[in-house]
């Protein structure tokens, strides 16, 4: 199957001029907000760095690979879409990176200067590889507005007064794509008129009550969402706007790296439908979700962290290179817990697995 990597070979040559941006260069631009950018590019918006210039810092540092989501992919992204002429002359600035475990936010975003005449693609980062960005996702569940959502929107205001003679292009992935459309619903009106179109790349959805607000129908609109066929993380909470599934070269849950979605010379390789397997976890996250009061799931979640946390480990990275440390102290931090406690963690669990029979049964 042809991806991402094919897609820079091909276009790779070709200018913005010559062929006019796509759905297929936003989800690459959704993908290099991942890349780590501190210390290479400026959080100020009027000093710009030139993406192939970020691209080589990058992969001059020889601790690269402690940096990004996916060790055996990222530096030969990064490395290709620096060589692509298609990119490589984009201008970055306005990089942020904030986590903070004390508060929850992981939060990051870019603005990309696509040709140097106003047109501009803000990306968001998603989901890195830190447990408290993790953390930040199941507060979802109980928490409206979580600290990157309110973050995301000062900085879409914050970029578009920079900007505001440009055209905005709003992206990201995973939360990322969840932050794209919360900032644009929740931006001032006069802001929205210089979006053109929020890209949602297998991000999860909202609560009914967000889709019902004027600014929600105001953006719905310009809303373009791509999820793979085995999606998770996008189907998560509500969607009102279509949404296109993609083919991906990878199985189950990794499907949500963007890098193993199937591409073809007019855009992404589309399917007709999710498969079934998706679509059970979706109906069994619903109704498992469903079944537990906004209190019960802030306390399961508390209680998870809580025993995670006693890792020790701030990445996944971190916990997989120590696993078996890891999970002795994770088990140690379990074994230290109260009964209240402990009987959360389980009575979540066990109310997941009753919602996963009933659908194996339908």
């Amino acid at each position: 199957m042809n991806t991402i990597h094919d897609y820079l070979f091909w276009r790779g040559d070709l200018t913005f001029d010559q062929v006019p941006f796509n759905d297929v260069d936003a989800g690459i631009l959704a993908r290099f907000a991942y890349e780590p950018m501190d210390g290479i590019v400026s959080d100020n918006f009027y000093e710009q760095t030139l993406l192939k210039d970020a691209c080589r810092e990058m992969l001059n540092d020889p601790g690269l690979v402690d940096h990004v989501i996916e060790r055996d992919i990222d530096p030969k992204f990064i490395w290709e879409i620096s060589n692509c002429r298609r990119f490589s002359d984009i201008r970055l600035s306005g990089y942020v990176n904030e986590i903070n475990t004390e508060t929850q936010i992981q939060f990051s975003a870019v603005v990309f200067d696509i040709n140097g005449e106003g047109d501009y693609y803000l990306g968001f980062r998603g989901t890195d590889n830190t447990l408290i960005a993790w953390k930040e996702d199941f507060n979802m569940g109980f928490e409206f507005p979580v600290p990157a959502q309110a973050q995301a929107l000062e900085y879409l205001e914050t970029a578009l007064r920079k900007f505001k003679d440009g055209t905005f292009m709003i992206g990201g992935h995973s939360k990322g794509g969840n932050l794209s459309i919360y900032s644009s619903v929740f931006c001032r009106p006069e802001f929205r008129r210089a979006i053109s179109k929020i890209y949602n790349f297998d991000g999860p959805g909202f609560t009914s009550s967000i889709m019902e607000t004027e600014g929600y129908k105001e953006i719905s609109s310009k809303i373009i969402t791509y999820v793979p066929k085995f999606s998770v993380v996008g189907m998560i909470l509500e969607h009102e706007e279509d949404y296109s599934v993609v083919d991906s070269n990878a199985t189950g849950i990794m499907q949500h790296e963007l890098l193993t979605w199937g591409i073809e010379p007019g855009g992404y390789d589309l399917v007709d439908d999710l498969d079934k397997g998706s679509k059970f976890l979706d109906e069994t996250m619903r109704a498992w979700i469903g079944n537990l009061s906004k209190e019960e799931r802030e306390v399961f979640v508390e209680n998870i962290y809580s025993v995670v946390e006693a890792s020790n480990a701030t990445t996944i990275a971190e916990f997989v290179d120590n696993k078996n440390e890891a999970v002795s102290r994770m088990i140690s931090m379990y074994s230290r817990m109260d009964s209240d406690s402990k009987s959360g963690i389980i009575n979540g669990i066990k109310n997941f697995v009753e919602c996963a029979k009933k659908n194996i049964r339908k």
